[in-house]
This record gives structure tokens, sequence and C-alpha cells, in this order.
């Protein structure tokens, strides 16, 4: 690589990172994986009663490589791996234990800028485990609260103490049982059969614990543009109050209050089913919000990014309701125009893991077609528009790099979602999405395309979306939570 910054091979490694951008989780290349999937191990002193053993345990998990004040983070499949060999299952366990399983809880020490917090990562599970040569290697697994910083800095995670609740049972018998109205011999041995649940209490063997991950969080660049919408304010003594560390679900954003008029736009005619026969056309036209969230994967690379995160200044959709509306016996229909406005997501990475690189991502959609159809107690709801994906002011090393003005999907690309729900109230839209080739990315002879688009292009995308419900103009629509992927 030499001394000298070779801005071909930057602009690679920057338009690779910016693909990892896009995903919201790290792609296949082995050496950015590395740089977020992690294992340590330590000595623990693990203590049953007065009992005590020293046992090693390993952390593994895949940590962010970076963030900003603000921003909900997590460690994402989260594993502890005590091993217990034959002497310490002997010591702590009860007689004749050839498998356990159980819970786990670790307490994690969350360190930034002087100020620290205690994470309580419970309700980590580990399927039954059977004794082999070397003991007893169970793995407890789960998924772990969020954290959230709202300062520049770096962030430290530590473990602390360890606690392990143990199911200990013999091994699955694998003769047959004795027929009915028999009985084994007097002197045969019985298996030893289940204990109650047995509670190992284990500190690590040197202060501080383990470290697992650090990442740094770093502040965003000021916003090129105004939003859509107006922003919530946050009062000056509502953030001095703010904890410098929060440990666990962050709270939902607000969202903007719905402008009073209806906005402009059409129905698309391809998205309207036929009305059945002798149905009444009509229109209601009324201005109401809604916050719609979740998840989209890129199917080439087996990640998922969050949509519109709400617990980051969400944008809503806005929304003419009603601007057609079909009634027929035991039918209505409900046809409705909006205008979705989805912030840019920003990330900071390490692109190839020497070249610290961000880039900004914005969403740019045509009018959004709402389809709301009641059948006698049936409810179905689709959502239809097309989009083009941007992608501009990507960073390497804070040197700004140039991909233009217009680095972009080649041509909008169809967005179809539906759910089983009245749109009313809200609720789950599914999709699929087919990514196109990317067009007008580079400057100065360098031609990033092709790159976005060997690593994105394609169909097979899963999207999953919570719709919040409907607000009216002059109130705020409620953020929902992210639904299950």
């Amino acid at each position: 690589m030499g001394g000298a910054f070779d801005r071909r091979g930057a602009a690679i490694a920057a338009a690779l990172g910016v693909i990892a951008l896009l995903l919201g989780l790290v792609p296949a290349s082995g050496t950015i994986a590395r740089d977020r999937e992690t294992g340590v191990q330590a000595i623990y002193d693990c203590a049953a009663g007065s009992v005590h053993r020293a046992v090693t345990v390993g952390f593994t998990g895949v940590y962010p490589t970076g963030g900003r004040p603000g921003q909900p983070l997590r460690a994402e499949r989260f594993a502890v791996r005590p091993e217990l060999p034959p002497d310490a299952v002997t010591a702590l366990l009860p007689p004749g234990t050839a498998e356990v399983s159980g819970t786990a809880r670790l307490a994690v020490e969350v360190a930034q800028n002087g100020a620290s917090a205690r994470a309580d990562w419970a309700g980590l599970v580990a399927p039954a485990v059977g004794m082999g040569a070397d003991g007893l290697r169970p793995v407890f697994a789960g998924e772990v609260p969020v954290i959230t910083v709202g300062s520049p800095g770096e962030v430290v995670l530590r473990a602390g103490e360890l606690t392990l609740l143990l199911q200990a049972g013999p091994a699955p018998s694998s003769g047959s049982a004795p027929a009915p109205g028999t009985s084994e011999s007097p002197g045969a041995t019985q298996p030893p059969t289940a204990t109650a649940p047995l509670e190992l209490h284990c500190l690590p063997a040197t202060t501080p614990g383990p470290q697992l991950a650090s990442w740094t969080v770093t502040e965003p660049s000021a916003p090129s543009t105004a939003p859509a919408f107006p922003v919530p304010s946050t009062s000056a003594d509502t953030q001095r109050h703010k904890p410098a560390i929060q440990v666990g679900p962050a709270p939902l954003a607000t969202a903007p209050v719905c402008p009073a008029d209806p906005p402009a736009g059409e129905l698309d005619p391809s998205r309207l089913p036929k009305p059945p026969p002798g149905a009444v056309e009509g229109h209601l036209g009324a201005s109401l919000c809604v916050v719609a969230v979740g998840y989209a994967t890129v199917h080439k690379l087996g990640s998922a990014m969050v949509v519109n995160d709400p617990h980051d200044s969400p944008g809503p959709m806005h929304l003419n309701l009603g601007k057609r509306t079909v009634s027929a016996p035991d039918y209505d229909e409900s046809d409705s125009v909006g205008l979705l406005r989805f912030p840019d997501a920003r990330s900071t990475f390490l692109a190839f893991g020497f070249q610290p690189t961000s880039a900004k991502v914005s969403f740019e959609p045509e009018p959004v077609t709402v389809v709301n159809i009641r059948r006698g107690e049936t409810f179905t709801t689709t959502i239809a528009y097309r989009q083009y994906l941007r992608i501009h002011d990507v960073r390497v090393n804070g040197v700004p790099l140039e991909v233009g003005p217009r680095c972009r999907t080649a041509r909008p690309f169809d967005t179809v979602l539906s759910g089983a729900y009245n749109f009313l109230t809200g609720g789950i839209l599914d999709g699929q999405i087919t990514i196109p080739p990317f067009a007008g990315c580079g400057s100065r002879g360098e031609d990033l395309s092709p790159l976005f688009t060997a690593a994105l292009s394609g169909p097979g995308n899963a999207v999953r979306i919570r719709q919040g419900q409907l607000a009216g103009a002059g109130s705020a629509p409620p953020v929902p939570e992210l639904p299950r992927r």
C-alpha cells in the first residue's frame, strides 16, 4: 500500500465501503467482517455455594464499527461460551450430571468520555448440550439491548459478572423402559434424576473485566437542505438532562405535525383495482399523515438496513386520503395519494479495514398510491411507488471523494408492499424489490457505477415495514416500533 494516498484505490475502497453503508451490516468481505465480528476469552472464578473453580469463558458477537450521537446501536449474534471441564462439572454441578441447558445474564460496563453505565444482558438461552471428552460446552445466545450515547468519543464495552442458571440432568436414556407391571432388579443402578436449576456466580479473575468491543461515535455533518417537514424542537433543558449513556430501548422519536392542506399528486391508474359491478365512485380528500418504519434486505449480501429509523427523526408520509373512494354492497375501497419523505442515512466505517469512510444515502420516491379495501370483515392494504436510490457526500479519511451529483440507480425501481390490515389503524407490510444497475457514479474519469451494480443490483430483496396509525392535520402521527425481521 505504501505511504502515498492512492486516489484510485481510495475511490474503490470508498465505493465498497458505501455499499456496506447501504446494507446497514458488513458485507461478506473477509477483512471488513473481521473488524466487526470479534471473539475474546477470559478466566472467570465461578462459584456454587462455597465451591469455586476457574472457568474459561468466551464471548463472541458482531459489533458496530462506528455511529453518531443519539443513534441506538447493539451487538448482533452475541453469545457466551463457558467451558466447564470435567473437574469443574464434578465440583460445581450435581452428581451424575451429563447434560445442561439454561439461561445466562451478563453485566456489561459501557464507558465513554469518563462516564459509564451498566447494561444487563439477560435472557441469553442455551439449549441442552451433552458431556464430551473435554466437559460441557453450552452456548448462551440471544438479543441484547441497544446502547445510545449522546456525545462523540470512543465507546468501550467490558464484561463483568456472569450468572448462569443451569438445568443439570442425566444424558437422555437410549435403552428401553421396563415393561408395564415389572420393575428393575433390586441391585440395578438407577440413573440420576433431573434436579432444580442451579445458579453459578462467576466473576472475572482480573479487573477490569475483558473488553468485548469498542467503536467511535462521530458527529454527522450539517444537512445540506431543509427537511420537507418541520423538525420538532428539543429544549436545551431536555438535552442537558439526557443521560450521557442510555442502555436499553431508545425512546421513539416525535414526528412532525401534519400539514393542514392535502398534498398535491395523482393516483397511478395502473395500481387501482377494477371496481366491482354496481360500485359507486366518490371523493373524500383529507390531509392525514402516517409514519412507516422497517427493514430492507439486499439478497446478494444477506444483510439488512433500517428504513426510516423510528429513534432518529423518522420522516412521515403526507396523504391525500380518499382521493378516490369506491362503494358497493359489502365492499369499500379508499385510494389515497401519499408523498413520502425518508431522511438521508449516514454512516462512518472502515473500508478494507484501514480507510475511515462515510457517506449519505438519499431516497427519492415518486408519489405513493395507497389502496385500502374492506371485503366483509377482511381488510387489505397495498402501498406502491417507484423510487431512486442516490449516494452522495462520500468522504475518505475526512477528504471528500466526488461521486457526482447523479450517482443513483439508473432508473426508478418499483416498490409494492401489501398486508392484511386496516390502513387507518396500521399493520405489517411485506414485499420484494428488484434493484436496478447504478449509473452516474464517479468523476474525473473514474466510473464507480459497476462496483455498486455488482454488489447491490438484482431481484429478491425483501422489505418488511410496520405502518403506524393515521393522524389528522394539526397533530403528530405516532411513531411505531420496528417490526420483527
